[in-house]
């Protein structure tokens, strides 16, 4: 029971917080065109970002580009699994709640054994609400290529593989911080590989 667990939240966590490889995110995807032949198709545009205006783009990106740092350290620890005075001060740098956020990566991957070995992809993040001082963004992680594992045992991949996930930043006078994860009340919401 114990096991099942530890590997059930071990794949939820890799599944709503592991997000970047060792490529360059792709964030704002921009259309991709084939000059193969006249009749080939381009991948349509986004278009959230038509509702905001410069200055909230600036934000948005502002708070997009402080998540991916915070990305690049997550999915480090993660994979190692091991505390250091790194991974404190990293929480305290990059999170609104460092002691619960710290404490949960302890129950889950130093305690329990868990890895994100194979991080998911973050294949786009796309801005649902901006203000002066809050940013809440969705990004689309694929987790064809992840892999978690507890105690060294693979833990299975279940449907869907392209998740949306969500989470607010706050502006403080610290930079901008990850306030929380936002959760769906409908449970796991899917994506396309394409940003909206």
């Amino acid at each position: 029971m114990k096991r099942t667990l530890i590997a059930a939240t071990a794949l939820a966590l890799a599944g709503t917080l592991a997000g970047c490889s060792e490529d360059e995110p792709k964030a704002d995807p921009t259309p991709t065109e084939s000059t193969s032949s006249p009749s080939a198709t381009t991948t349509p545009e986004p278009t959230w970002d038509d509702k905001y205006s410069p200055a909230q783009l600036k934000s948005y990106r502002a708070a997009r580009d402080r998540w991916l740092e915070y990305w690049d350290f997550y999915t480090e620890i993660t994979r190692k699994g091991v505390d250091t005075p790194g991974v404190k001060s990293g929480f305290e740098k990059y999170s609104m709640s460092p002691l619960g956020d710290r404490s949960q990566f302890l129950d889950n991957y130093v305690r329990s054994g868990a890895r994100s070995e194979v991080p998911p992809e973050v294949l786009w993040t796309s801005a649902e609400r901006i203000t002066q001082d809050v940013v809440d963004f969705n990004y689309c992680l694929d987790h064809t290529n992840s892999r978690v594992t507890v105690n060294g045992e693979v833990v299975p991949k279940k449907e869907p593989l392209l998740v949306l996930a969500r989470v607010r930043m706050r502006k403080t006078s610290e930079g901008w911080k990850k306030e929380r994860q936002l959760e769906d009340k409908k449970g796991v919401t899917t994506c396309t590989r394409t940003a909206p």
